[in-house]
């Protein structure tokens, strides 16, 4: 696994709470400009502690046709100990 952190990585994704609900066209926006950045960097693993950026983000990865993931960084830890379990 490598961290790729992406331009403007500290910029809001559009959730922000219930934003997204809101102002859904300035949150899609956002989120669009945000998921851009993201596919930048060539990652296929979209890593955020925050649960309602995690499901905006997925909303449009599949609006877009994207099947890249995002999850909770504690899921991909659960992963790498498996992983290293497995082949240990």
């Amino acid at each position: 696994m490598e961290l790729k952190e992406c331009a403007e990585s500290t910029w809001c994704c559009g959730s922000a709470g219930i934003y997204s609900l809101t102002q859904p066209e300035t949150a899609t926006w956002l989120r669009d400009r945000k998921l851009g950045h993201l596919h930048a960097t060539g990652a296929t693993v979209i890593a955020t502690g925050n649960p309602g950026c995690q499901l905006h983000l997925e909303n449009g990865l599949r609006d877009a046709g994207d099947h890249n993931r995002v999850v909770h960084p504690v899921v991909l830890l659960a992963e790498s100990y498996r992983a290293e379990s497995d082949t240990g």
